[in-house]
């Protein structure tokens, strides 16, 4: 039976999604949405994620122990926090002007949609807590919000094949 490793070609955080999906032979688009919703509604699915980080080694990393896979593991995290860290620090600078991925002066096109985001779920939930949007139902919103993420994820891909 193959052995469950984290990829190291298919990775948006860890490898972790890209990984399980070639051990399950399934799409890790999949994975990654079940993940995501799963954080969302009850935050097991950010706990699994960060389990699996921990215990299940890299596909490139030397065979050792489970405790020298962990160790290694926790120090990958830490400096992909640090990673992330810089990341945001640097899509902030971005956003006043200081650097930029295309014209002078202008955001790069992650910081302005990430933003977006951000700012709409804020102002959701804050009229949430507030009592003003008692007609609507969360819960009912998660199969649109999937939906949502498909079209961009379909019209990303098809957009970058024309």
């Amino acid at each position: 039976m193959e052995r469950l490793y984290r990829s190291e070609s298919d990775r948006v955080i860890a490898g972790v999604c890209g990984g399980l999906a070639r051990y399950l032979r399934i799409d890790p688009l999949i994975l990654r949405i079940l993940f995501v919703v799963l954080a969302m509604v009850n935050g097991i699915g950010l706990m699994v994620y960060l389990v699996m980080w921990i215990v299940v080694p890299s596909a490139g990393a030397q065979p050792g122990t489970q405790e020298e896979t962990i160790r290694r593991n926790v120090d990958e995290i830490g400096a992909r926090a640090r990673e992330l860290g810089q990341e945001a620090r640097d899509a902030l600078h971005a956003t006043r002007g200081q650097t930029t991925s295309g014209a002078e002066g202008h955001p790069p096109q992650r910081a302005i949609v990430g933003g977006a985001i951000l700012i709409g779920a804020g102002l959701l939930i804050l009229l949430s807590n507030f009592g003003l949007l008692r007609w609507l139902s969360f819960g009912r919103l998660w199969p649109l919000v999937l939906v949502g993420v498909g079209l961009v994820i379909l019209l990303n891909n098809l957009k970058d094949r024309h």
